[in-house]
């Protein structure tokens, strides 16, 4: 019936903005749709709060989670191969923060935090819409996505997120391995010139024990603030629409930004509202029988 197409293409279009991460649905006020937002987006919380008609189900966010901890292994490990192999000076000081300069901001945490967190950003929101479909879900007629294109999306994100954690894993036995090398000063020495000339990507050697793997503990502080302290902080400031001259600037509008839309989606539809009454000569319909 019109009702049911009606109902049908309004759960589609609730589906797709889900798969958006939107921020707004329509009759809830800011802390419901506050609530709703980091339940449906944030890497934890989302896989025991989502939605329950959201395409991103509790096992793909599982998925996500494991590749947000594997590039960010992979680009922290990396990023520090880099500055030790080329003698980029990672330990020099750029800016010192702190009474009388007590915390020193080195050239590898700047890196980090602007190139590797840019790179970490941009990895999780592709794994996020790969398997989400969203593209799928705006692009295709009538937002109807088709199982093969879900699988599609599913298998795509599993193999990054597989190579990915394939390519860090190696990474930080690379590490662990030049460290282990490097504590033996005397073979440095002797072995520098002909080091100079090798691939940036050397043979592993198992020879150290797990205080070589010390980094790690590092990593997990520092992975478990950004996700449980940084990463709601800059969801809510992006929600808020801060960001975006009070939802003035696209992508960065959040909030207020959808409400503007959501107010010009409502009165585009009044105009082709469906009548509740049908009129057949002498007799009348209720919308629900006809």
């Amino acid at each position: 019936t019109p009702l049911e197409r009606e109902s049908e293409a309004q759960r589609r279009r609730f589906i797709r903005r889900l798969a958006a991460r939107a921020y707004h649905f329509p009759g809830n006020t800011w802390c419901e749709d506050w609530t709703q937002y980091i339940g449906n987006t944030h890497l934890v919380f989302g896989i025991f709060f989502h939605h329950p008609l959201h395409p991103v189900t509790s096992w793909e966010r599982c998925v996500i989670l494991l590749g947000s901890v594997a590039v960010g292994l992979l680009l922290s490990n990396l990023i520090y191969l880099w500055f030790v192999y080329y003698n980029f000076g990672m330990d020099d000081t750029v800016l010192s923060l702190g009474p009388k300069g007590s915390l020193n901001v080195t050239k590898l945490m700047i890196t980090l935090w602007t190139f590797g967190s840019f790179v970490h950003t941009c990895f999780d929101l592709s794994i996020w819409h790969i398997k989400a479909c969203t593209l799928c879900r705006y692009g295709s007629h009538e937002s109807y996505v088709t199982d093969n294109a879900v699988k599609c999306g599913r298998t795509a994100g599993v193999t990054i997120v597989l190579l990915t954690l394939a390519f860090a894993t190696y990474l930080v036995l690379l590490r662990a391995s030049e460290d282990y090398k490097d504590s033996f000063q005397a073979m440095v020495d002797v072995d520098e010139d002909d080091e100079a000339g090798e691939s940036f990507l050397q043979p592993i050697i198992f020879g150290g024990g797990a205080q070589y793997f010390d980094f790690l503990a590092g990593y997990i502080v520092e992975f478990i603030l950004a996700v449980f302290v940084y990463n709601p902080l800059i969801l809510t400031i992006v929600f808020t629409g801060v960001l975006g001259c009070n939802g003035k600037i696209p992508i960065v509008g959040g909030r207020p930004r959808e409400l503007k839309q959501e107010q010009c989606y409502a009165m585009k539809r009044q105009r082709y509202t469906m009548p509740q009454v049908l009129k057949l000569g002498n007799q009348e319909y209720e919308a629900d029988i006809w």
